[in-house]
């Protein structure tokens, strides 16, 4: 695990420059440092609290859990991101690691209140909301809307946006979710995602190696195949 300062790197990531550094101080003091290991669950104190969390190295997800047996993938989170994690009446929320995770919890309340006393701050914050609003809408389109092959097309297509490493004209991807969680997370099931990844590769779109690794070969057709071909400019 990365010993970086992860206050340092929400700092750089969210927070506009030149802040006070009182203002800085007193967010800093809010916040509580995790590293949880792969595949486990963030313990967060405070039954029934709001939390803003910060991930600053690491892979994770967001699932709901509904009655005692049925969980959903609400969203995968990497190095960088913001996402809230909130009580709710008809699902309970937990953030599982998929590698080794370090993050920052703030309680939501407090963190409000004290962005709220910075303008700039408060802006930036918004941002990046807005940010996850979009992606989440994106989400109940692709769920509500889009056929197997356009869901799994355009999940390659977020993943590529977000942790792709562009090699030329290849889009480079090292996964780390399982098929049976990427399924989860596009409402299918294993079989059909396995099945879609072998049509993109049998038409020469991606090229996989082992059951991590996915090289897009082919973006223009990945972008046909999501339905986003009127996107392409």
């Amino acid at each position: 695990m990365s010993q970086r300062d992860p206050f340092e790197h929400f700092a750089k990531v969210l927070l506009p420059v030149d802040l006070q550094i009182s203002f800085l101080t007193r967010l800093r003091t809010l916040g509580r440092v995790h590293d949880v290991d792969p595949r486990e669950l963030a313990e967060l104190n405070g039954h029934g609290t709001r939390w803003m969390i910060f991930l600053s190295t690491g892979a994770a997800k967001l699932v709901a859990h509904v009655g005692t047996d049925r969980d959903q993938i609400v969203c995968f989170a990497f190095g960088g991101d913001l996402l809230a994690l909130s009580p709710a009446s008809q699902a309970q929320f937990t953030f599982h690691a998929l590698t080794e995770c370090r993050l920052i919890a703030f309680q939501a309340q407090e963190f409000i209140q004290a962005a709220a006393e910075s303008g700039e701050a408060a802006c930036s914050l918004f941002e990046r909301s807005l940010l996850a609003l979009d992606r989440a809408r994106e989400k109940s389109v692709l769920l509500g809307r889009k056929t197997a092959g356009e869901r799994v097309a355009s999940f390659l297509l977020s993943m590529a946006d977000r942790i792709g490493e562009p090699r030329g004209r290849i889009i480079s991807l090292n996964l780390p979710m399982s098929r049976r969680e990427i399924a989860d997370s596009l409402g299918l099931t294993i079989e059909t995602v396995s099945r879609q990844l072998t049509d993109l590769r049998n038409c020469g779109i991606i090229r996989t190696q082992g059951r991590s690794e996915i090289c897009i070969l082919d973006s223009v057709q990945l972008r046909e195949r999501a339905a986003l071909v009127a996107c392409i400019g």
